[in-house]
């Protein structure tokens, strides 16, 4: 198992190192952006964009993963369709292919014959990057079917905030409403019978930003919650700011109804911040910097929450649908409300909803933090 979750922190640091090659080159990043239509598109979002960056991203950590892994080639999912139409209408399906020549030459296709540009993105497609070197990981002892799993993959969350670039954004007690610290790179492993969340890497590409050289650095979090064993990259001495605080935070969409502003105010000391992306706003939580992540509408997926869903798993917290939760009483176990990830939350479903987290989703890392906003939230549904 130990190896497994280091072959998702490498492909998911190779994913950052891809993020920041595309950032870094501004007339490289504004030929790639193609805007989301028709059933892709999320309805939350006037705008919504997809990538080639997206794209690269999801195929490369399935194309390095099935290498290693074969049993999982058919278990890989994410949120981009890998066919491209380049400004020539042409549509191609991107895929990493055996040799960085090979690769070069399918991405000038897509880049209407920019061989310079796709000679770069191949390049870092095909490196190879260090083993990661955790003692908590390397000291994992779990044994774990690689068959029974599956995994979703989100290549870049927050994509609006990826666009926009922003880099001189500053925390508000350590949340960043909006800038690229928002972006994040989610990788998720699911039990296939269950639909557990087991295996979580969230790889924030866009942390710290060296001034004298304009380099971004970023960060890589991992958490595993499978057959009672729970481990996560966080230690203890670096994670404990929140637990002692008298103060309730939750944090939020800017878009978030009234209704849910207005049970967190209601709370004790509660605040509540806004945050950009879901991946983003969940690593929040588990940075114990939130308290509690909570959307009230479906416009979520699997591929943003089974990653940071399985670290929260890990510290004894957990992901539930709102809606599923709402129904459950103080008494009653809460994880029949929790989210799952290996069918849809209904038989029949919207075009482009077929994976949404139909329900709404509130994310904790403690059980005081739920008790505390699902009572207030009751309270309030009943004025």
């Amino acid at each position: 198992m130990a190896q497994f979750v280091k072959s998702l922190i490498g492909v998911s640091n190779k994913a950052a190192n891809l993020a920041r090659a595309i950032r870094s080159e501004h007339a490289l990043f504004e030929l790639l952006v193609q805007e989301k239509t028709g059933d892709a598109k999320n309805k939350r979002f006037v705008q919504d964009f997809k990538t080639l960056g997206d794209v690269l991203i999801q195929e490369m950590v399935k194309h390095d993963l099935s290498a290693k892994f074969p049993e999982m080639k058919d278990h890989i999912f994410g949120e981009e369709s890998n066919e491209f139409t380049n400004k020539l209408g042409e549509s191609i399906t991107v895929a990493v292919q055996s040799t960085v020549t090979d690769t070069s030459k399918l991405l000038s296709r897509v880049l209407d014959g920019n061989d310079e540009a796709a000679e770069i993105l191949a390049k870092v497609l095909h490196q190879d990057v260090e083993e990661p070197q955790d003692e908590t990981l390397s000291k994992l002892s779990l044994e774990v079917d690689i068959n029974s799993l599956a995994i979703w993959i989100d290549p870049i969350d927050s994509t609006a905030e990826y666009i926009k670039g922003i880099s001189d954004s500053k925390p508000d007690d350590g949340i960043y409403t909006v800038g690229l610290q928002c972006a994040t790179v989610l990788i998720g492993a699911y039990d296939r019978q269950s639909g557990k969340a087991v295996i979580g890497v969230v790889n924030q590409p866009f942390l710290h930003l060296d001034a004298s050289t304009s380099k971004w650095t970023g960060r890589c979090i991992w958490g595993v919650a499978c057959n009672g064993v729970r481990a996560n990259s966080y230690t203890a001495s670096g994670n404990e700011a929140q637990s002692q605080s008298d103060s309730f935070t939750a944090v939020l969409s800017p878009s978030e109804k009234d209704h849910i502003k207005s049970t967190i105010s209601s709370i004790s000391h509660g605040r509540y911040q806004y945050g950009s992306g879901a991946g983003y706003k969940a690593l929040c939580v588990c940075d114990k910097v939130a308290n509690v992540y909570v959307l009230s509408r479906g416009t979520t997926f699997k591929w943003d929450s089974c990653a940071p869903h399985a670290i929260l798993n890990s510290m004894g917290g957990s992901m539930l649908d709102l809606q599923k939760a709402r129904q459950v009483s103080e008494e009653e176990d809460v994880s029949c409300a929790e989210i799952v990830y290996n069918k849809p939350d209904h038989a029949k479903w919207e075009p482009g909803q077929q994976w949404s987290n139909s329900g709404g989703v509130i994310a904790y890392w403690n059980k005081t933090s739920l008790s505390t906003f699902m009572k207030a939230f009751t309270t309030q549904t009943q004025k």
